[in-house]
């Protein structure tokens, strides 16, 4: 498997770029992309931001762009961002009292034949400090997925406590976590759906929350129909509750439930939320939902088997 990695950390004042047959990654100054046959399949934006790191834009296998950033009436909602509460400190919305997750570096850029990806170093700061509350290593990681027409990507955030003596609160609403906002033609128009092991459902006004595998959203009464899935992890430490929402915008977001059950991250102590993300052009069957959903686990599972670092 041929593999380039630029592995130092990057200081990145100019254009850097590597590839590895169709796949490559281009480091700008603010924003990392990485291209599939020469097409664009996502865009990371990880500096300029004012108050936290996020995926700008993720395209389907025909180019249709399923991600919106800052609306008008939500400028903290920012494409697929990944933001909770740490104690009373809110990393999810943006005022002048909220916290900032801080770009440090890019590490492991690495494209290989068959994905691409990077890992990306934060520091969760709290509004009127230099300390860092909670440390992050956050990695990205796009699977090459041959002819099959599916985007499939890997989102892994690693959160470690605070140093020495202390610990913090991992807390927040009924939506904080991993969220993803679709564009104004997927809006209000779509189907929600979870994998057979759903369980736990209600709902919260206009919002319906279920625990499952797995979380879908179709959108086939547009001009461009697509499907979007997220997927947790098994190893995630808890269930994860998808958060599903159609009005007054449509949002899907993967919670670990922190809004009823928070957790205490203690000093030194990790804790990862592994998510994977497919899209589709079209609507698909929940059948090739729970396919590449078993697909994507099992690529996550040889990783942890061959102790290798591959996201």
């Amino acid at each position: 498997m041929r593999l380039v990695m630029l592995s130092a950390m990057l200081v990145l004042s100019c254009t850097v770029a590597q590839s590895a047959g169709p796949l490559n990654i281009t480091v700008g100054e603010t924003v990392l992309e990485v291209q599939e046959g020469g097409s664009p399949v996502l865009q990371y934006k990880y500096r300029d931001v004012p108050f936290k790191p996020y995926a700008l834009s993720w395209f389907t296998p025909k180019g249709v762009n399923i991600l919106r950033d800052a609306p008008e009436d939500h400028k903290h909602h920012h494409g697929l961002m990944y933001a909770i509460k740490l104690g009373d400190i809110n990393f999810w919305e943006e005022t002048e009292v909220a916290g900032r997750q801080v770009h440090r570096a890019l590490t492991n850029v690495r494209v290989e034949s068959d994905r691409a990806g990077f890992t990306e170093t934060i520091a969760w700061l709290g509004p009127e400090s230099k300390k860092t509350l909670v440390s992050e290593q956050r990695t990205l990681t796009h699977h090459a997925t041959g002819d099959a027409p599916v985007r499939l990507l890997t989102w892994e955030s690693v959160l470690k406590g605070p140093k020495a003596k202390g610990e913090v609160t991992l807390a927040g609403s009924i939506y904080y976590g991993l969220g993803m906002l679709f564009p104004v033609f997927m809006d209000k128009v779509g189907t929600f759906r979870f994998a057979a092991d759903e369980t736990g459902a209600f709902d919260d006004g206009p919002h319906h929350l279920a625990q499952a595998a797995w979380c879908a959203y179709t959108v086939a009464d547009a001009e461009h129909p697509v499907t979007v899935a997220m997927f947790s992890a098994k190893e995630n430490p808890r269930p994860t509750l998808w958060f599903t929402m159609l009005e007054p915008f449509s949002y899907l977001a993967g919670t670990f439930d922190l809004s009823r059950n928070p957790i205490t991250l203690k000093a030194d102590e990790t804790l990862t939320a592994q998510y994977g993300l497919a899209a589709w052009d079209g609507e698909v069957s929940e059948q090739e939902i729970e396919n590449v959903y078993k697909q994507w686990t099992e690529m996550t599972h040889e990783k942890r088997r061959n102790g290798l670092s591959k996201q």
